[in-house]
């Protein structure tokens, strides 16, 4: 794939000048032509980033369905990363979910991920509600992501770092995830969905600092790679 995702869509303002950084609210808006190569080159990271026996993101479960947003970071080699979220409305008010945030390992540490978080959080008008007005859940297995996203929260839950609970925030857990994935079951207190990741395995590394933490609290409540965290905060916007 070139640089750029092609002509038709507007890259916006970023930081680098190495990178295209494109953002759609709604994702229906990627043409047909260009979904296919696109999504081909999302499992592609996945598949670095995981252990995958098969791809994550298909025709029958797409990232291009108008529930969805993206944001996408192109470099003069390809698609580098990208970050799929949904804005949902619950009984406690608007919420944010994080379906799943990528980026190949040449280009972490450069700060796409916060810039992603920045654009989801801007996209989707949390900065126009009150504080603590706006949920924001994901999903993960991995300590770094659990950790990234869970600083720009008020509070969450799990908590994995002082096991404090918040009984508003359990009870949307339980509402986002049956929202998002009806059927599946959270093991509460601990928000642990079982399975969740059975057709990919997270790569462990050596983590650093609060992801080091995580990490360890994460290895107690679900050593299997294959279960995840299901977590909710309020974000600080």
């Amino acid at each position: 794939m070139s640089r750029h995702l092609g002509s038709g869509y507007q890259a916006i303002r970023s930081p680098w000048a190495d990178y295209a950084i494109y953002s759609f609210p709604d994702a229906s808006r990627i043409r047909s032509a260009d979904r296919q190569p696109l999504m081909d080159a999302m499992n592609g990271i996945i598949a670095v980033n995981w252990q995958a026996i098969e791809p994550h993101w298909t025709a029958a479960s797409s990232p291009f369905d108008g529930k969805y947003s993206l944001v996408l970071a192109y470099d003069s080699s390809g698609l580098v990363a990208f970050s799929v979220y949904r804005v949902l409305q619950m009984s406690a008010g608007p919420a944010i979910y994080r379906s799943g945030t990528e980026v190949l390992p040449a280009h972490q540490g450069r700060g796409l991920y916060g810039f992603f978080t920045n654009e989801v959080l801007k996209c989707s008008g949390a900065a126009e509600r009150p504080a603590g007005g706006v949920l924001y859940g994901w999903r993960t297995r991995n300590p770094i992501v659990w950790a990234a996203n869970a600083k720009i929260c008020e509070k969450v839950t799990p908590s994995l770092l002082d096991d404090a609970q918040d009984p508003g925030l359990q009870a949307a857990c339980v509402e986002m995830c049956a929202s998002l994935y009806p059927g599946k079951l959270l093991e509460v207190p601990d928000m642990i969905m079982r399975g969740a990741y059975g057709h990919i395995r997270h790569h462990p590394q050596a983590y650093h600092g609060t992801a080091s933490l995580v990490d360890a609290a994460m290895s107690r409540k679900i050593p299997n790679s294959a279960d995840a965290l299901f977590s909710v905060g309020y974000a600080r916007v």
